[in-house]
């Protein structure tokens, strides 16, 4: 065992050691413990060993030449104190600390700080002054009479370890004397000066004297212009309850956020067991809990399930260990009655009991809350502040603010905040004493009585201000209170090992906060159902109203960024204030963000596959196909027959280079081989053909899957035509399930990249706004204009330029641009209009369609050119808009030979990249647009991380 003095007087800060002899303390050089005080006293007090007492005892000489006060109470002449660890003595002009430093734990011989536990019963006791070699015994300080031989035994049992007291003066588990119990992880057991921290499967030895201390030296903050905080300096031991008072904006909330460091100070400093804020590692061990004035868990969560998944999230344990340690959690704090409840269904002072459980599951050594009474009644605000008194038993420090005084009498001091401005620190006694004496002419016993309530009302009405009120306290005799000195902060004794045994890895973090959300969207089943209706109502009426395909697949990716964008608007300032409790807890951003993510995206890709099968089911229904059963089952045939050669075998599937957008149209021929084989007529499967019939007519691709198949090149004249060795040249063609699977597999992903960039956009929105309301109105500011430069509103040909090169940069324009190419993909280039600015694009074999009218008795019709189904999609990609309307229009001689005549369509056009019968491969507009896409959510996820670390610190 040791003995120290700590020494502050007008000479500085030192630290001296004790001796077992006497030692003498005063003004005098030739006293050991030489202090530089106010006045002249020399060997004023003397201290020295006591074995019996195993401390040293502070001897006050008759007569006493100086007040002494030790613990603030006034030292009588003659009188002998024992002294105890972290006791204050008081002289004029210095302070004085005595710490009692015990041996450290001894286990085989060889000091320990991490004691681990085995199947082996482990006894904890006093040790042998002589020594021992024992691996399945701790010894404690030899000289510590308070401990027993045989103090505490640790067994083990299956999975779980219990705690007996086998000490004749007891020993407490959590701050209370006990029999036996089962350990659970952050239990904290006291032997004399020694705690040892449960933590799974070891005892940590800690010094919360230590670790639980606040020091601030002149803090100031300053936002927008204005000091909001004016040189505060403060110290809070460990174990301490403590009241910042003051009134509404005057920096409570302000110090707060400053001490625990959300919202870090302009300058000065600020240290937490001794470890300066900017050292987050070290603060996480030290543990820092924080409790903000709103709610800071799920309301839609059971008590249980809150608590449950906070544990997993901070703490890599057993699960058998998550579930025993909510259980003493919601046991301690009144909650187990309640623990299957709602959080939504609870009082106002249960849910700030949750609060403060979640906090206490790391087991903190500080605890901030901000207005942990607000909007309580006052029999539950004071059995919430009963509650947080009775957490300092085991040494934890509590620091909150408050505006309420009737149960400030509970806190061990009050630090009363004025414009910023510290004007006083002591207990409600010394308040009473500090504020009302000189206001009033009461006596000092009357003023016992007076209701604290008092102070704000003289605060108000003074004329004074609030560096008048700060003078006047450093003038008066609680000043020299307001700073007593802390412990000398003893080194971390977690192992970096051992706290990363415990940190839960981002990757199950990830994993965690997505099973959060998703308990959290199913504990309420409208929810569920809201998240159906949205796509089977809004898939109906697109089925239903648009007739162009185009238009219909432009639809489904608005209606999917819509989703996205609302899903995600509201996902991170609704729950603003649990994203700054964990990211205090140290949870990492991107986890949390990539979790918000990943969830919101799966739904809201679920959400737009549903809304795409029920569109194409209503399309279906509203707009079938308009095809002639018998021809188009042929046609699948014929399809799937194997193309037969005069002079060679049918041919096969090739490769096939797309033609690209910047080359002119061109059918680049294949040749077959000459050889002639004898085979079998090839026999259609009906089920075959009927199945595929229905598969592409439902996901309307029939004409995809019949025009990209192979064909034998021919003349005008239908002659095929051969090559230079007298072969058939044929066009190659893909393979149905190549269609089907890039048709299809198109769609799918661009639908998928809108509901990713939706929930990024709405996500984004989220983490700049300040309120719910703000982000439900930046949802259309967003949306509206993914309309109107989406491609289907305005067509690419008829956008002027300016608008052209915006639209290129839109995520609805991009993702309409892979809809497009599924659209087309396997088709042909069709007929082209001759007579219009804008090209239209007919269908491939040029079908007309007939209008019937009646006019007085005479029926009267006209045939029209029919315009393909996907003419938009055609027009978006096949067009070249800087050439628009720049081509020759074809003619024909007139029916007499005198005259000219425009043709009405023509097989190719001067701004149109292809030619009729053209096959369109071409996938590098779903390059562009993928790019497009990926940059929108790597700029939004930029955007989120800066929003979140602007909001973490409060802005």
């Amino acid at each position: 065992m040791t003995g120290l003095l700590r020494i502050i007087d007008a000479s500085g800060e030192r630290e001296a050691e004790l001796s077992r002899g006497r030692m003498t303390l005063g003004t005098s050089r030739a006293d050991p413990l030489f202090v530089k005080g106010e006045g002249n006293y020399p060997s004023l007090l003397s201290l020295s060993w006591e074995p019996r007492r195993a401390t040293w005892m502070l001897n006050c000489p008759l007569p006493l030449v100086a007040p002494v006060t030790v613990n603030r109470r006034a030292v009588a002449p003659g009188e002998q104190i024992p002294l105890t660890n972290l006791d204050i003595i008081e002289l004029p002009g210095a302070f004085l600390q005595f710490q009692r430093v015990l041996a450290p734990p001894v286990r085989a011989g060889q000091p320990t700080d991490q004691i681990s536990l085995d199947s082996q019963p482990l006894v904890i006791g006093r040790g042998d002054p002589h020594g021992t070699v024992d691996a399945a015994r701790v010894d404690l300080d030899p000289e510590e009479i308070a401990i027993s031989r045989v103090h505490a035994m640790v067994e083990r049992d299956g999975d779980n370890y219990f705690l007996t007291d086998r000490s004749r003066l007891g020993t407490e588990l959590n701050g209370v004397a006990f029999t036996r119990e089962r350990l659970v992880f952050g239990d904290r057991m006291r032997i004399s000066g020694y705690i040892f921290e449960f933590t799974g499967d070891a005892l940590r030895l800690i010094h919360p004297e230590s670790s639980g201390t606040v020091s601030a030296e002149n803090l100031t903050v300053i936002a927008a212009g204005r000091r909001i905080l004016d040189q505060v300096s403060l110290n809070i031991a460990a174990g301490e309850f403590v009241g910042v008072l003051g009134g509404s904006g005057h920096g409570k909330t302000t110090l707060l956020n400053a001490l625990c460091g959300i919202n870090p100070p302009t300058s000065g400093e600020v240290r937490l067991g001794g470890v300066p804020l900017a050292d987050r590692a070290r603060l996480r061990e030290i543990g820092i809990g924080y409790v903000p004035q709103d709610d800071i868990v799920h309301r839609e969560l059971t008590v249980n399930e809150a608590i449950t998944f906070s544990a997993k999230l901070r703490l890599r344990l057993p699960p058998h260990q998550i579930d025993a340690l909510v259980s003493r959690i919601t046991t301690r704090l009144g909650l187990a009655p309640h623990a299957h409840q709602r959080v939504a269904d609870l009082s106002g002072g249960q849910r700030k009991r949750v609060s403060i459980a979640i906090e206490l599951l790391a087991k903190p050594s500080i605890l901030f809350l901000d207005e942990p009474s607000s909007g309580l009644d006052p029999a539950n605000e004071e059995a919430l502040m009963t509650l947080l008194q009775s957490l300092t038993l085991t040494k934890l420090t509590v620091v909150c603010t408050t505006h309420v005084l009737q149960k400030a009498y509970l806190f061990d001091r009050i630090l009363v905040i004025q414009s910023g401005k510290l004007i006083f620190a002591g207990n409600s006694d010394e308040a009473r004493r500090h504020f009302l004496l000189q206001s009033s002419g009461e006596d000092h016993g009357s003023l016992q009585h007076s209701p604290l309530e008092r102070i704000y009302g003289l605060l108000a009405n003074s004329s004074r201000s609030a560096s008048d009120w700060e003078s006047a306290f450093r003038g008066s005799p609680f000043a020299a209170r307001a700073l007593p000195p802390l412990p000398r902060a003893q080194p971390m004794h977690t192992s970096r090992e051992s706290s990363d045994k415990l940190k839960v890895n981002q990757f199950t973090t990830f994993l965690l906060l997505a099973a959060r959300q998703w308990k959290i969207i199913r504990s309420d089943f409208l929810n569920i159902a809201f998240l159906l209706v949205q796509p089977l109502l809004i898939g109906f009426l697109i089925g239903w109203v648009a007739d162009k395909a185009a238009l219909r697949m432009f639809l489904c990716i608005v209606a999917t960024m819509w989703f996205g964008c609302s899903n995600g608007a509201q996902q991170i300032v609704g729950e603003l204030p649990i994203f700054r409790r964990e990211r205090v807890s140290g949870q990492g951003l991107n986890a949390y963000v990539l979790s918000k993510l990943g969830f919101l995206s799966t739904v809201t890709l679920a959400q737009a596959i549903l809304l795409l099968f029920v569109t194409l089911v209503f399309t279906a229904i509203f707009h079938p196909e308009e095809v002639d059963a018998q021809n188009i089952r042929k046609e699948f045939a014929d399809r799937l027959a194997p193309l037969e050669l005069l002079t060679g075998e049918s041919s096969t599937e090739s490769d096939f280079s797309a033609v690209d957008s910047g080359e002119p149209a061109a059918n680049t021929p294949s040749t077959s081989r000459p050889e002639q084989v004898e085979k079998t007529p090839w026999q259609p499967n009906p089920v075959v053909i009927g199945s595929l019939m229905k598969l592409a007519a439902f996901f309307q691709i029939s004409q995809n899957i019949l025009d990209s198949g192979p064909r034998i090149l021919t003349t005008s004249d239908g002659t095929p035509r051969l090559d230079l060795q007298g072969r058939q040249m044929v066009v190659p063609g893909k393979s149905v399930l190549n269609v089907l699977l890039v048709a299809l597999g198109l769609r799918v992903f661009a639908v998928a990249l809108a509901a990713l960039t939706g929930v990024s956009i709405g996500l984004t929105i989220s983490s700049i706004v300040t309120n719910t309301t703000q982000a439900v109105l930046w949802v259309p500011l967003v949306l509206i204009p993914q309309i109107l430069f989406g491609g289907v509103v305005v067509t690419v040909p008829d956008m002027s330029k300016s608008v052209r090169t915006f639209s290129h940069i839109m995520p609805s324009f991009a993702a309409q641009r892979i809809m497009d190419t599924a659209g087309l993909y396997g088709l042909t280039t069709p007929f082209l209009t001759n007579r219009t600015k804008t090209p239209l694009f007919l269908t491939s074999r040029g079908e007309k369609e007939t209008i019937e009218w009646q006019e007085g008795k005479e029926s009267l019709s006209h045939s029209y050119d029919k315009l393909s189904p996907v003419n938009m999609s055609w027009q978006n990609i096949a067009v070249i808009p800087g050439w628009l309307g720049q081509h020759k229009q074809a003619e024909a001689p007139g029916s007499d030979w005198s005259h000219k005549e425009y043709r009405d369509t023509v097989e190719s056009r001067h701004d149109v990249r292809f030619s009729k019968g053209t096959p369109f491969w071409s996938l590098q507009a779903v390059q562009f647009a993928t790019g497009i896409l990926v940059f929108w959510n790597v700029a939004c996820y930029g955007t989120i991380l800066f929003g979140l670390v602007r909001k973490q610190t409060g802005k």
